[in-house]
């Protein structure tokens, strides 16, 4: 029972990191300048600038706490505490860009943490096996994951700003969803053989293949567009795919019948949560430039503008 616990924890600690890195690594990427293309050239400006960094940080102590977390408790109940990082990323975005959070702001926090507490509870999720998992059942589902991130890439060729950011924004989230899954196989392996068994296991390695797509994926979204369209893709992308692995692949066991019920309340609060607290005017602050750099153009700040 305290692994359990303790894993809801170290998750909720985990989403903390990636609202930092949320906040931090779109205030870097205003710090840039919008205009400049997205390539090798602006993710080297981007890696020698503090403030990018600091969300990088954030983004790998959330890797880190996600892992021993994953390890403790169950895939299908880990990941959609996750999405804690929304309501997260507003509070750390209101102290970074000192906005002050109003009834909206703070009817979205409790409406989807709410939603993800029920969702979690409901659901309940015990433990499946996921080390008897055969390669015909991996290919089939990693095949679709990939191509998933694959199409909501192509898709974000073109289009409006808003609609190029969020399709990487769901993108970026399906990957990471993709990352936790395979970690969640890694760490079932260093536990039944060690350190051997971490390196000599396919996981591990595409583990890391995708999570660095995941972070390439996030900076192309915060570089395209604002943060409130990007976010909800960051966040619900990735419990949808862990909890859809979790159940079909890995076979973790949740509840059934009424339950589900009350799971499907929870998700539609959570998902409700995500839409209002995307749409916050302190979320748009995130994409002000003049906050930031006063010599940066505004095209993000107009679009979240627009958008909201």
């Amino acid at each position: 029972m305290w692994q359990t616990l303790l894993s809801y924890v170290l998750a909720a600690l985990a989403a903390m990191g990636n609202a930092l890195a949320n906040v931090m690594q779109r205030k870097a990427g205003l710090e840039a300048g919008p205009d400049q293309s997205f390539g090798l050239r602006l993710l080297w400006d981007l890696v020698h600038r503090p403030t990018w960094l600091i969300g990088f940080g954030g983004l790998v102590s959330s890797f880190v706490l996600q892992a021993i977390a994953l390890g403790l408790g169950q895939l299908s109940a880990v990941e959609p505490i996750i999405t804690l990082e929304v309501p997260l990323t507003l509070l750390v975005a209101s102290r970074v860009f000192a906005s002050p959070l109003g009834r909206p702001e703070w009817t979205g926090i409790l409406t989807m943490t709410a939603g993800m507490i029920a969702l979690v509870a409901f659901l309940n999720p015990r433990p499946g096996d996921e080390t008897n998992v055969s390669h015909f059942l991996y290919a089939a589902a990693g095949g679709s994951t990939a191509a998933t991130i694959a199409a909501l890439v192509v898709v974000a060729q073109r289009g409006r700003t808003l609609w190029r950011t969020a399709c990487l924004g769901a993108a970026a989230g399906t990957s990471f969803g993709l990352t936790a899954t395979l970690i969640k196989e890694t760490i079932a392996q260093g536990e039944k053989h060690g350190l051997v068994g971490v390196l000599t296991t396919w996981q591990t390695y595409t583990a890391i293949s995708f999570g660095v797509l995941g972070l390439v994926l996030v900076q192309w979204a915060l570089h395209v567009g604002p943060l409130l369209a990007a976010q909800p893709g960051f966040t619900l992308m990735d419990p949808l795919v862990s909890i859809l692995w979790g159940v079909l692949v890995f076979g973790e066991i949740t509840r059934t019948g009424a339950w589900l019920f009350g799971a499907t309340l929870g998700a539609v609060a959570v998902g409700a949560g995500v839409f209002v607290l995307a749409h916050s005017p302190v979320l748009a602050a995130v994409n002000d430039a003049e906050n930031v750099a006063p010599e940066a153009p505004l095209t993000a700040s107009r679009a979240s503008r627009s958008a909201g």
